[in-house]
């Protein structure tokens, strides 16, 4: 008799486990890496973290992110690559990837809302490009945001561009080229040290360089931000979006759908706290007059369609701007 309630006290534990077992089983966990260091105070990083938080409170038991880190993980340039094989599941980076998929390179040139972009197809789009990478495009994490010009001396007008080395990449010397500058190409790590040794006068960046001690090197800030829609994303490896019960990705794309109703009030917010961050730290910011903003707006835009004509078909490029220019 003992026997017999032995074995169904066994059985029992052994369903009531393998239930449990199941039930912590069935939570799906992304591993998710960024561009930036994941303490970095900058726009982007805020977004993305609020973006997690939200999927992690409303997939509880469903669906979770974790941060695996940034660059340290896996350098820039190679992140989007190993979420394309399946390396890591997420990855917040900014435009990186232009040469695989180059309409991502027209992300920072929109004059329309994340909220415009998603009813209009432009977003839909996007998705579509990146399909090839086997990615999964969710949503910005910045907006009108752009980059902002950082210098030794002040550029209060265009023609303060002329002569002057300015820290570049291939995405901004035909920017810099327009204006009379010199590109010298580095990445983000360099521009400080390059900066105090006089490498380069001037260098573009988010405005988030507080916690990058360029006050210490620089003194000036055009205010005009160019690409002032960033180019910052939440991105999904395709296949492992694709495995996950329907459940589990609306709980991804609500999230960023919430977080869109205040993105733009977000942005303005960490700007106008950064900026007080700099300007208490010694930094000036100048501004072009009106008209030269609206030439430096539109010389900025052009430069990048330009250099995008002979990657993007006509009807693509067409159908592009038809989208996002006002």
């Amino acid at each position: 008799m003992c026997s017999k309630w032995t074995k169904a006290l066994t059985a029992g534990l052994v369903s009531v486990l393998c239930a449990l077992s199941s039930t912590a089983s069935a939570e799906v966990v992304l591993k998710a890496i960024t561009y930036a260091p994941p303490s970095k105070n900058e726009d982007s990083m805020v977004i993305f973290r609020k973006w997690m938080e939200r999927v992690n409170t409303a997939g509880k038991g469903e669906i979770r992110i974790e941060l695996l880190g940034g660059p340290e993980v896996f350098p820039v340039s190679d992140q989007m690559n190993a979420l394309s094989k399946g390396l890591v599941d997420a990855v917040m980076t900014f435009s990186v990837h232009t040469p695989v998929v180059p309409e991502v390179d027209t992300t920072g040139l929109s004059d329309i809302t994340p909220t415009e972009e998603r009813a209009n197809g432009y977003l839909a789009l996007l998705d579509k490009a990146h399909e090839k990478m086997n990615v999964k495009v969710i949503g910005r994490t910045a907006t009108q945001s752009g980059f902002y010009i950082f210098s030794k001396q002040p550029i209060r007008k265009l023609e303060d561009f002329k002569g002057i080395k300015i820290r570049s990449h291939s995405g901004y010397d035909p920017l810099f080229k327009k204006v009379g500058a010199t590109p010298i190409g580095m990445s983000i790590a360099e521009i400080y040290g390059a900066l105090e040794r006089g490498v380069v006068q001037a260098a573009p960046y988010p405005i988030f360089v507080y916690d990058m001690g360029l006050a210490e090197v620089s003194k000036f800030v055009l205010a005009n931000a160019f690409w002032p829609s960033h180019t910052t994303f939440i991105y999904v490896n395709l296949r492992k979006f694709n495995g996950l019960t329907p459940k589990a990705q609306k709980i991804l794309v609500d999230a960023q759908l919430e977080n869109e109703k205040d993105l733009a009030a977000v942005n303005a917010q960490l700007i106008a706290t950064e900026r007080g961050k700099l300007e208490k730290a010694g930094m000036t910011f100048t501004n072009l007059s009106k008209e030269e903003a609206k030439q430096w707006h539109d010389m900025a835009n052009q430069s990048r369609f330009d250099a995008l004509n002979s990657k993007i078909s006509a009807d693509q490029m067409a159908k592009i701007k038809s989208l996002i220019v006002r």
